[in-house]
């Protein structure tokens, strides 16, 4: 889960698992923010957008970007519901959508309707503020990573949790980070993040 603050503004970027909703919404009340302007649940994976209705139950909400695929799971059926009781509506926006979060300038630099691959649908978030770049990039894998020019990034969210699926040497090449942060908990069963990325990296 990602908070960006911007001039009173703010975008949340997914917001954990199930279990970690309720500690989502105390971190952010703890902030004192009353509104989401923008809430992105990156893609359907439980691990993304399992405490995105807690978030929908407890805060004023202005734009929520999904990517245009739906879900079998629980899970995102109580995300559907908690929007649907606030009468709140789903947008998913194109490649190259751009938008604005106080005066950091965003811009959506990837997303697919797959529902075969739903990493792959990752929203990909490029923002830029006061001369800085960062690239959100949600699960994304290698084939979103070639399928498309990138521009250098000073801050990279490393796609998929440091999978060796994503960070390819080329895309790590062109995007050439200054810093990379890697979403992922301490000895988890999959070996995130992997050696070789972090090598790359």
């Amino acid at each position: 889960s990602i908070l960006i603050t911007n001039n009173n503004k703010t975008m949340l970027i997914d917001a954990s698992t199930n279990e970690m909703g309720s500690r989502v919404v105390k971190y952010l009340n703890d902030l004192g923010i009353k509104k989401i302007d923008y809430l992105v649940g990156t893609h359907p994976h439980e691990d993304h957008i399992g405490g995105l209705d807690n978030v929908i139950k407890n805060f004023d909400i202005g734009t929520i970007y999904m990517p245009n695929v739906v879900a079998t799971t629980k899970t995102f059926e109580e995300v559907i519901d908690a929007i649907s009781a606030k009468k709140l509506k789903v947008t998913s926006p194109k490649t190259g959508d751009k938008f604005t979060v106080g005066n950091a300038e965003c811009e959506v630099m990837s997303i697919r309707n797959d529902k075969d691959d739903y990493n792959n649908c990752s929203i990909v978030i490029k923002m830029d503020f006061n001369n800085v770049s960062y690239l959100f990039t949600g699960d994304a894998e290698e084939s979103v990573e070639s399928s498309r020019k990138w521009p250098h990034i000073d801050v990279l969210k490393v796609g998929y949790h440091g999978s060796k699926t994503s960070s390819s040497k080329e895309f790590i090449n062109k995007t050439n980070p200054k810093y990379s942060m890697v979403s992922v908990v301490k000895n988890n069963r999959y070996g995130h993040p992997n050696k070789e990325v972090l090598n790359k990296l």
